[in-house]
This record gives C-alpha cells, sequence and structure tokens, in this order.
C-alpha cells in the first residue's frame, strides 16, 4: 500500500501534465530533458516510421504543432511577466486569457513529448511491468489495446493511458482539447495524438486505420521506463 509520504512525492511529481510528467521522469523522480526543463523542442527520435508515419508527416507535426505550443508558451510566459493584475475578472482580461492558454501551450507541449518518445520502428512486446499493470487493470493487453482503440478513434485531442495515483488504477482517458479531459494528477504512460494533422498526410481521413496501426508502433521499452517511475 503507498504511504500518505509516497503518494505526496509521487503527486508533486506528476501534477497534471507538468514537467514530472513520466516521459520527462528521471530515476530519480525529477524531471529531464523536455521543453519546459530546456526552453528548446526536443529533437524526434526518428526521421520516419516505416509503415506507419512518413516524414512528410512527421516533420511538420513536430516543428508546426510541437515547436509552435513551445513557442506559444514562451510568449505567453513573457506577457504574463509584465500583465496588470489590478485588472483581473472573470469576464474578461489580459491575465485571465493568458493564464487559460498557458496551460493549453504547457500541456501541448508535454502530450507531444509523451507521444513522439513512445513510439518506435522496433515496435516489440510490453515489458514485464508493463504487462503486468495492464492485465491487472485490463484483463490483457489486447483488452488494453481494444479500449485504448476504442478512446482514440472517439477522440478529438488525445487518448491517453494514464495512472491516478488517488485510485492506483490506470484508465484510457480521452481528451478533445489539451487542457480538457485529464484528470488533474493522472500520469500518462501511452499518448496517441488523434488530431487531424497528426496523420491526415498519411491517411487522409481514415483515421480509423491510423489508430489500428499506432499499437505496433508503441516504444514499449519507453512506456516500461514510465510504468517503473510512477507506478506502486
Amino acid at each position: 500500500m503507498t504511504t500518505r509520504r509516497e503518494f505526496m512525492t509521487l503527486a508533486a511529481s506528476a501534477a497534471l501534465l507538468t514537467p514530472g510528467s513520466a516521459v520527462l521522469l528521471a530515476q530519480d523522480g525529477s524531471p529531464e530533458g523536455g521543453a519546459l526543463v530546456t526552453g528548446k523542442p526536443k529533437p524526434l527520435k526518428f526521421e520516419e516510421l516505416k509503415g506507419f508515419l512518413s516524414r512528410d508527416q512527421l516533420t511538420p507535426h513536430h516543428a508546426a504543432h510541437y515547436g509552435g505550443a513551445l513557442k506559444s508558451l514562451l510568449q505567453i510566459e513573457g506577457e504574463l511577466e509584465g500583465a496588470d493584475r489590478s485588472k483581473a475578472n472573470a469576464n474578461y482580461a489580459p491575465i485571465r486569457e493568458l493564464k487559460r492558454e498557458e496551460v493549453h501551450a504547457m500541456n501541448s507541449v508535454i502530450l507531444h513529448e509523451l507521444y513522439f518518445d513512445g513510439m518506435s520502428a522496433a515496435g516489440g512486446n510490453a515489458g514485464e511491468a508493463a504487462q503486468d499493470v495492464l492485465k491487472k487493470r485490463f484483463g490483457s493487453i489486447e483488452k488494453w489495446i481494444e479500449d485504448f482503440k476504442a478512446a482514440a478513434v472517439s477522440a478529438r485531442g488525445w487518448a491517453i493511458l494514464g495512472l491516478h495515483p488517488v485510485s492506483g488504477k490506470l484508465y484510457n482517458f480521452l481528451s478533445d482539447v489539451h487542457d480538457v479531459g485529464i484528470p488533474v494528477l493522472g500520469i500518462p504512460l501511452v499518448v496517441i495524438d488523434c488530431y487531424e494533422h497528426a496523420f491526415y498526410v498519411d491517411y487522409k481521413n481514415k483515421k480509423g486505420d491510423y489508430v489500428a496501426a499506432y499499437p505496433k508502433y508503441i516504444d514499449w521499452i519507453e512506456v516500461e521506463r514510465r510504468v517503473k517511475a510512477v507506478a506502486k
């Protein structure tokens, strides 16, 4: 059973899609390598994923959408430094809009990093830790994939396999936009980008084909690392 101290440590390092998210956790639980830490985009691990995503699909996605989200976040953070707090209100105020957009851009950066870092041309099989938690929650890897694909096809933005430290359970979350549908403290382990910009060059309007192919390219070594970093 997770102790209160263990839970608070986990919660602090895994607050909703912040630099402590699973993909950025070092073995001691500290953030490493992500754009929220360095201020620069993380490079892609691959130029293409043959049979799944082409270079023409991946390059603009990484540069324009992930890189664009980081650029927006840095601009927002800069404007927040000089924003007039005295005129804050819940109807309309620059400070209100900046704070709303800050979370939107921040989550986009992290979700894209989780997505890109979570894929590999090698694919492979789930590691022991990942298999254990998935089978415990869903019954089998195949049943998890079935539920995950259903969430992804239904999502307008993201589908996320996440661990919730309060319940200790895994969930396949659905998010239509970067800052909606993701529970507080939810720790993402597997992420698929379901926006059209993630697949349209290669799949046109056949989103189902993109989602169906995705599980073959999950980087299970990375997922295993994420699971071991956060699972108790």
